[in-house]
């Protein structure tokens, strides 16, 4: 997964995070310990998520999950 961050006059972030990284059970109960009440009630089922997130990319290949432009033409993308 490739997250990209690119803004007017400003600084760009391009980080690429593995899927098997994105659902470790450490970074779960992190995000749902300091990721509010939203987070907490969806933890439970990240592991899942990513795992079907992995299977549709072996069958289906990569493709883009965000792709938003702010009107101050910042962009952010998020490609799995």
């Amino acid at each position: 997964m490739r997250i990209e961050i690119r803004q007017q006059g400003g600084p760009n972030l391009s980080l690429p995070v593995p899927l098997s990284a994105a659902g470790a059970r450490l970074i779960i109960r992190l995000a749902a310990k300091h990721g509010g009440p939203e987070a907490e009630q969806y933890a439970p089922f990240a592991a899942e998520m990513v795992r079907e997130l992995r299977r549709y990319v072996q069958k289906n290949g990569h493709f883009t999950m965000v792709d938003i432009v702010d009107h101050e033409g910042t962009i952010v993308k998020i490609t799995v």
